[in-house]
């Protein structure tokens, strides 16, 4: 990701090496492979799954940029296998991008069909690949993506995403129960990476916890087309564990008061 210049050049995308890089070199750190920001036709997309295969991890796709935009369904057909991704599932960039929701407002139903079958659909909020006119619809009509993730960059993160806790409130607000949308925050995409020690409270994982409170109110969101949706809901961070060890406290919910500094001696 140098530039997007260099990420059209397909004598640089090595499946043999690739798959190389991951096995031998860092197996289990480096957990997929992801095909983006091309402006050709699906020919990454074949180069990257084929090292997906050799290495036998994931592939997650970025599919936009193309202009004409090529089509969704060829790419989930003929390209991509069960257990690989589709990112920015509710992006809206109809000069470049398919869109999962036609003109009608109604899901595509090769995209439901796919899901079934295994493909999996990844949120991907980022800074311009979360529109309410692809999002609402879908929820509507029972097309959930699987994961919700943010695309965490400095554009994101000062526009309409802001934080995980943000994104996930968004889903809140369009009617998704708060016990499904922690699933695709945690349990799902540790599934998706195959990491199943990750994303779960059983005994024996790690201490990595984030304990929230639901405010209520009158709240606006942001998607990434500058429209805002107003919702009654949104979480607030209070505590995170990372491994064990406190490292957020809004609230200082995990400290002893200051008074017994001054009692204990």
């Amino acid at each position: 990701m140098a530039s997007r210049y260099e990420e059209q050049d397909l004598s640089d995308m090595n499946p043999q090496m690739v798959a190389n890089m991951i096995k031998r070199l860092y197996p289990g750190i480096i957990v997929g492979i992801k095909s983006a920001h091309y402006w050709g036709d699906y020919s990454q997309v074949q180069r990257a799954v084929e090292a997906g295969k050799l290495a036998e991890v994931p592939v997650m796709v970025d599919f936009g940029e193309h202009r004409p935009p090529l089509s969704i369904e060829k790419l989930f057909r003929e390209y991509l296998r069960p257990g690989d991704i589709f990112t920015h599932t509710y992006a809206h960039g109809p000069n470049d991008r398919e869109t999962v929701v036609d003109e009608q407002g109604k899901v595509k139903p090769f995209v439901l069909e796919m899901q079934k079958k295994g493909l999996v659909f990844d949120v991907g909020h980022g800074g311009g690949a979360f529109a309410w006119r692809q999002a609402i619809p879908s929820i509507k009509q029972g097309f959930l993506a699987n994961v919700i993730s943010t695309d965490l960059h400095t554009d994101s993160m000062n526009g309409g995403m802001k934080g995980l806790d943000n994104v996930i409130s968004k889903f809140l607000n369009m009617g998704v129960p708060l016990s499904e949308a922690i699933l695709r925050v945690t349990w799902n995409p540790a599934q998706v990476i195959k990491r199943p020690e990750l994303g779960s409270l059983s005994v024996g994982s790690e201490a990595d916890v984030t304990v929230f409170s639901v405010r209520r109110g009158d709240f606006g969101f942001i998607d990434a087309r500058r429209l805002k949706m107003k919702g009654d809901k949104k979480l607030e961070a209070e505590l995170t564990l990372r491994a064990g060890k406190v490292v957020w406290d809004l609230n200082g919910i995990a400290s002893a008061p200051w008074e017994s500094e001054i009692q204990g001696k």
